[in-house]
């Protein structure tokens, strides 16, 4: 279990986390998701602000997934100090398939212990992934923690996870890399998350209805 103790030399005290199987995004999308990692149970949470590269956690889909939102732990609510971009990877090519950033601040709403951000939707086909997000490394006291040691994850359907804490050197310019290393701990480093979008209901544009509407009425007549 050593090598965690680079990731994690400042530590908080452990909360409570838990997600809502459906959450809303950004109102202005008015957009419902539901999250992959949905409830788990923290057993540390901290950080290393002199640590810069990318953290997270392996899973396997066992169901086409609709990646519709990313986002990031922050859990006490005081904003994020950093930007954050997070992004799934193919677990074997290492190629990144999804990707979008976390901004500092409470710009991005606060839902079930993460910030959100919308992303284009992109289906992901069953197969081993790895998600992760990007670690500036402020090099100061401060830094966004995320969860370590975590009991009882619960996942959504079609979402099993590897179960090993991934992490990977980056740059103060590129922080987020793949996280290749394996940190000998028993459950993921639960910063990153990401979550589904349901399928739109069909919804008629003011053309489309009134060519519509126009048809439906010729039928009645005729």
């Amino acid at each position: 279990m050593a090598p965690i103790s680079r990731l994690l030399p400042r530590l908080v005290a452990p909360l409570g986390a838990t997600l809502l199987s459906t959450l809303p995004i950004a109102p202005a999308a008015a957009v419902a998701v539901s999250p992959a990692l949905l409830s788990f149970t923290p057993g540390v949470i901290g950080g290393n602000d002199a640590f810069t590269g990318s953290i997270g956690w392996d899973f396997q889909l066992e169901r086409p997934y609709t990646v519709g939102a990313l986002g990031f732990y922050d859990a006490e609510d005081p904003g994020l100090l950093s930007d954050h971009e997070v992004a799934i990877f193919d677990a074997n090519s290492r190629a990144k398939l999804v990707s979008g950033s976390i901004p500092a601040g409470t710009v991005a709403p606060l839902r079930g212990d993460f910030r959100w951000v919308s992303i284009p939707a992109t289906t992901l086909a069953p197969g081993s992934y790895v998600i992760a997000a990007g670690m500036p490394g402020s090099g100061g006291a401060s830094f966004d923690p995320f969860v370590a040691l975590a009991t009882d994850p619960v996942t959504a359907a079609g979402v099993v996870l590897g179960g090993r804490a991934l992490s990977g050197a980056g740059t103060s310019a590129v922080p987020l890399v793949f996280p290749d290393q394996d940190e000998d701990a028993f459950a993921g480093f639960y910063g990153p998350n990401f979550a589904e979008v349901p399928a739109p209901l069909p919804v008629f544009g003011g053309a489309v209805a009134l060519g519509w509407s126009r048809r439906l009425r010729r039928r009645l007549r005729g």
